[in-house]
């Protein structure tokens, strides 16, 4: 008997790890004729990827020459989910009917690499992306009227959990809210690849949402609820979030796709909390949501005095411990033969070390240069410009001098603290857009191929840190760098191969 296919629309595709994942892994053969995928459950129907501000849209090239089925969107998503006619008419139109919508919606306005004063969180330009991939959810319906769309999978950086930095977990909180009104359940994970048997440690928050009849809307009405059945109790919501039975359990008590596929350690607490309805009591205190989570809508509520209260929004968290599996290492995913091009000059290493190494120093914009005394600036100019064995003592031999001048429209203080060479005896460091790149720099991977021999990552080892197929990313006319930023973009696709089964399970169950 043919296993049943559950339809998948990907959006902000990237290069296909969701579908690598999804539908993978390829035949071998995979660079000479076209891709073939087992049944696995999952078939992309619909993709979209567009890199704005890009004449040359490498990413959007090879999703398209790597998968030949489905229809693929390069375009702004802007385009077809916040169009200023029939937003509904639209969405129906351009996207297909799909049980399961997947993407990992880009993370720069959550990401640790921007600054304080330049976080703009979810109002920010990158972060309105969250808006089509609502209006997706919002206005998908079948032929029937009715919203085929059970489960929706989201990928981003931890940070949106804990931003922005004055209203700390107002971000999420406002996802969590416009799930819970288009009738889903939302759980969450912070998952860290390297902790589960992966060559790279990457941390990223996964959103699962499952589609909830319990609300009595009429596009739900009358089927299946594809979360925890009982959510609002603390026994069923551990085994589910956490897979632990309390003593006298009911074995019928159900374990969660990510309990499944990622096993932790935690405990909930004796009462679930209310989400706050009000987006501006969030601050700058910790946020209140933890890395393990599930969010969900009870159509009524007593409160202890008695009042009733109805459509409560609420929430169970917890802090969760993984024991790390460091299974794969760096050297795993490392060629055998690499390229020469790769490997560090030796006159350059001092500017590695300075590169990665701990920093206590001043810098002052170009626009600010004319308030500070010249001498100053020149000794400024100085030490920035000085071999870089030399700079670290250079800088503590004139603290106190540039201390005095730092201020409003003045210098600034520029602290970073050591990161230290890559040991390929343990899990790689994040691999980051700017990978690829012969100058020496802090973000950037470097390691010791025998004793005072070091290089750089190459384009194919990237692949590998991310568990895409060897050469995935190499097409006609891309350059490594383009290439190592677009694995900085990816996800760990063994991320999704491990969840795959679970969610085929849960979602069969539920439909059978």
């Amino acid at each position: 008997m043919a296993k049943k296919q559950f339809r998948v629309a990907e959006l902000f595709a990237g290069v296909g790890g969701f579908r690598l994942g999804l539908e993978g892994p390829p035949s071998e053969e995979w660079e000479t004729e076209e891709l073939k995928f087992e049944n696995t459950g999952f078939k992309v129907v619909w993709s979209n990827q567009w890199e704005p501000g890009s004449s040359k849209q490498w990413a959007s090239t090879i999703y398209e020459k790597r998968f030949k089925h489905g229809l693929h969107s390069n375009e702004d998503i802007h385009d077809i989910a916040l169009n200023k006619g029939s937003l509904v008419d639209t969405i129906r139109e351009r996207v297909p009917e799909h049980d399961l919508l997947v993407g990992g919606f880009p993370c720069q306005d959550y990401s640790v690499a921007r600054t304080v004063s330049g976080e703009l969180g979810i109002k920010g330009e990158k972060g309105k992306l969250w808006v089509p991939i609502k209006n997706i959810i919002d206005h998908s319906r079948s032929k029937n009227g009715q919203r085929p769309l059970k489960m929706i999978l989201l990928e981003n950086v931890p940070r949106l959990l804990n931003s922005p930095a004055l209203a700390r977990g107002r971000n999420f909180a406002l996802i969590l809210h416009e799930l819970l009104q288009m009738s889903y359940h939302v759980e969450w994970r912070v998952i860290n690849a390297a902790d589960y048997g992966m060559p790279q440690q990457r941390r990223r928050v996964f959103i699962l949402a499952y589609r909830n009849s319990n609300y009595g809307t009429p596009d739900t009405n009358g089927k299946p609820n594809y979360g925890c059945r009982k959510a609002g109790a603390r026994g069923p919501m551990r085994k589910w979030l956490l897979n632990k039975a309390e003593r006298g359990a009911n074995p019928n008590w159900e374990v969660g796709p990510f309990a499944k596929a990622f096993p932790c350690d935690g405990d909930l607490p004796p009462k679930a909390e209310f989400l706050p309805a009000d987006l501006e009591s969030f601050t700058k205190k910790d946020s209140p949501f933890g890395n393990v989570g599930y969010a969900w809508k009870k159509k009524k509520h007593t409160m202890p005095d008695g009042t009733k209260l109805t459509d409560v929004k609420m929430y169970w968290t917890t802090k969760a411990e993984v024991t790390p599996n460091w299974k794969m290492k760096l050297k795993d995913a490392l060629e055998t033969d690499f390229d020469p091009k790769y490997e560090v000059d030796a006159s350059r290493i001092e500017e590695w070390i300075y590169a990665k190494g701990n920093k206590n120093e001043f810098r002052i914009r170009k626009s600010d240069r004319k308030n500070v005394d010249p001498d100053l600036l020149e000794l400024y100019d100085f030490c920035m410009n000085a071999d870089c064995g030399e700079r670290a003592s250079l800088w503590t031999l004139h603290r106190d001098k540039f201390l005095k001048e730092v201020g409003l429209n003045k210098f600034y203080r520029y602290d970073e603290g050591m990161m230290g060479f890559d040991d390929i005896d343990s899990p790689s460091r994040t691999v980051v857009t700017a990978e690829i790149g012969t100058s020496p720099s802090r973000m950037r991977h470097i390691f010791m191929v025998s004793p005072g021999r070091y290089r750089r990552l190459s384009p194919v080892e990237t692949e590998r840190l991310n568990m895409f197929p060897d050469n995935w990313t190499n097409i006609d006319g891309i350059s490594d760098s383009r290439r190592g930023f677009l694995m900085g973009n990816a996800l760990v696709v063994g991320i999704i191969q491990r969840l795959r089964e679970p969610l085929y399970d849960l979602l069969n169950s539920r439909d059978s």
